[in-house]
């Protein structure tokens, strides 16, 4: 078991010495390199306008990051929670970490098989055909789980809920960045992208957190439900303003 926890340090501190050692890609490519060599060049003019701070990017796009933002991060709060719950709720119900593991481990492939799926049925009939499924699985499978704790098949309840929350997180694959690149101004796309981005992290830096807090003041179940529900309200942000935002056909 600890052996595991030692692969992801080693995985860290290769990284950490990558980032270190590595040049700057900001001061080495793009219009930021044209503005060193040229400084009074179109690539200075670039780099200027596309410099603009996040704050006043979201304050410039509010009502779409309101409206549709609030709804894509909902997704990835429902997203990042399946890689809290889970692990939790098989530790609640006893299963060792052999099991947990090779479960999730399934899962997470049924997930990663889908990803071509997901995009195919994104493309073909519209950004809506994947979203809202997907965030009504994770909604649903969040709810049959928070009920499942205490009966008799719960380890066989929980295989297969593993399974079809990566069912449904695998046909929304791709949707955020894929919605980001629709709605993102042509002529000058990295500040939005970057609000864009910022508002789908914040929910899944709040997921976890709402978990914990929630497992503190009543249980695992009840934290598992109420994420259940906000998938649920995620739907129907999402049905009431992408087509609003994104009418893709």
């Amino acid at each position: 078991m600890l052996a595991a926890f030692w692969i992801f340090v080693i995985c860290c501190v290769a990284a950490t010495i990558v980032l270190v050692t590595l040049p700057d890609p900001e001061a080495t490519f793009g219009a930021a390199r044209l503005a060193r060599l040229s400084p009074d060049s179109e690539g200075r003019r670039l780099a200027t306008e596309e410099s603009h701070g996040l704050l006043d990017t979201i304050r410039s796009n509010a009502g779409l990051l309101v409206r549709l933002g609030s709804g894509s991060a909902l997704i990835a709060a429902l997203r990042a929670s399946r890689q809290v719950v889970l692990p939790l709720w098989a530790v609640s119900i006893g299963l060792s970490e052999t099991h947990t593991a090779v479960i999730i481990g399934v899962a997470g492939a049924v997930d990663f098989a889908l990803f071509y799926t997901g995009g195919h049925i994104m493309d073909r009939f519209g950004r809506l055909w994947t979203a809202v499924p997907s965030m009504v699985g994770l909604g649903l499978g969040h709810l049959v789980l928070a009920f499942t704790h205490d009966v008799l098949t719960r380890e066989g309840w929980f295989i297969a809920i593993a399974l079809f929350l990566s069912l449904a997180n695998g046909i929304g694959a791709g949707i955020l960045m894929t919605l980001g690149a629709d709605l993102a101004p042509p002529g000058n796309p990295a500040p939005f992208l970057g609000a864009w981005r910022f508002t789908n992290d914040s929910g899944g830096a709040l997921a976890p957190l709402a978990i914990a807090a929630i497992t503190a003041a009543a249980s695992l179940p009840v934290a598992v439900a109420v994420l259940g529900v906000l998938g649920f309200l995620g739907s129907g942000v999402l049905l009431r303003y992408l087509p609003r935002y994104s009418p893709r056909p």
